[in-house]
């Protein structure tokens, strides 16, 4: 039978078992609740009854992934979503290394994500944890661990760079100078002022901006294609979009899909090429600018221009943050961002809706004082 006993400010649990040469163990463990080490008692009890190997698996989380998603995932899955996998068992490796899927708690489990939020958006560390609990799901049914360790875990606060806006963003008066400053710099021999042009004509983050092709451009109707972005941390090949509503297709203004397409003569004519076919990568072929590096270029333009010092992903508040003064539907600013939906956009955007509304119900009360 398992004993629990309360030590201090936890719960232990321990349960008695023989294993088939008629030797006799003990499995520990220590929870913060009663009630949790309750319920892993009686999942080792039922797992005893069964007759599973409850002494724990000898395989580590990383091992028991790898293989079940070799097994499950690799043979039906596409390509893109191949990447999300992989990308996955890259942050367990990191975590978890060599711990043993049988020794992961919930507690554990739960800092792992907790960790994840300090770096990634909600959708990815969304996206990580419902592949860990798919595969925590198997290991239980297979009798591999005796308890989902991912059951009741949250998804905590994440970082979420769209909701930094604060003073992130450039009056029009100020894009209107960043975008007459840095348009004479965009060439094959200043990629970054290219990038940054485009972000701030476009409003893609640095990672679709990073991630364009020449055949992303449609030179008759002035449009952007989004359908992936460039994975710049890690081996700089292609990842999938942030979300679903981020594959898109977003109009230009007509004079920069000319200086695209003047980079694009540029770039053939020197013999530049890249396997990825990729817009912006330097004279040698290889690399596209770093977000550092175009922040540095940023940093450059103020001092210049002496206006106020935004980030590279606050091109993109400028965009929209303008789009919304000149009174664009917000819906359509939604759907041009990539957002999964208006909420998103409205959240993000609360400082320059706040203002427009002051402005409108001004407009409001002298269209009634004239009826």
């Amino acid at each position: 039978m398992a004993s629990i006993k309360k030590r201090g400010a936890s719960w232990s649990a321990r349960i008695s078992f023989y294993d088939q040469s008629g030797k006799r163990h003990t499995k520990n463990a220590t929870f913060k609740t009663k009630k949790e080490a309750e319920f892993f008692a009686n999942q080792n009890e039922i797992s005893k009854s069964r007759g599973d190997n409850i002494l724990g698996s000898t395989k580590t989380f990383v091992q028991y992934f790898t293989e079940w998603y070799k097994t499950y995932k690799e043979p039906a899955v596409a390509a893109a979503t191949k990447k999300n996998y992989l990308f996955t068992l890259d942050k367990l490796e990191t975590s978890f290394k060599d711990t043993k899927i049988g020794d992961v708690t919930r507690t554990v489990y739960q800092m792992f994500l907790n960790d994840l939020a300090d770096t990634y958006a909600r959708e990815t560390v969304a996206k990580i944890a419902g592949h860990c609990r798919a595969c925590v799901i198997d290991a239980v049914e297979d009798g591999v661990i005796s308890h989902n360790f991912t059951t009741r875990t949250t998804i905590p606060k994440c970082v979420d760079y769209e909701a930094e806006v604060g003073n992130n963003y450039l009056s029009a008066a100020d894009m209107s100078k960043l975008q007459a400053y840095i348009r004479p710099k965009v060439s094959i021999n200043n990629m970054s002022a290219s990038m940054i042009m485009v972000s701030l004509l476009s409003g893609l983050r640095y990672s679709e901006v990073a991630g364009l092709t020449w055949s992303d451009i449609d030179y008759k109707n002035n449009t952007l294609r989004v359908n992936k972005t460039l994975d710049y941390k890690g081996d700089g090949d292609f990842l999938p979009t942030k979300t679903k509503a981020s594959n898109r297709v977003v109009m230009v203004p007509d004079y920069l899909v000319k200086l695209l397409g003047g980079m694009h003569q540029d770039q053939v004519a020197a013999g530049i090429q890249n396997d990825l076919h990729l817009i912006f990568i330097g004279t040698h072929g290889k690399y596209v600018p770093t977000d550092n590096a175009v922040n540095k270029a940023l940093r450059v333009a103020h001092e210049k221009l002496g206006i106020k010092k935004i980030t590279f992903h606050g091109l993109r508040h400028t965009h929209a943050s303008y789009l919304l003064y000149k009174n664009v539907s917000i819906y359509v600013i939604s759907q041009r961002l990539g957002h999964s939906d208006v909420g998103i956009t409205q959240r993000v955007y609360t400082h320059v809706i706040a203002e427009l509304h002051e402005e409108q119900t001004g407009l409001i009360n002298d269209a009634l004082e004239s009826i």
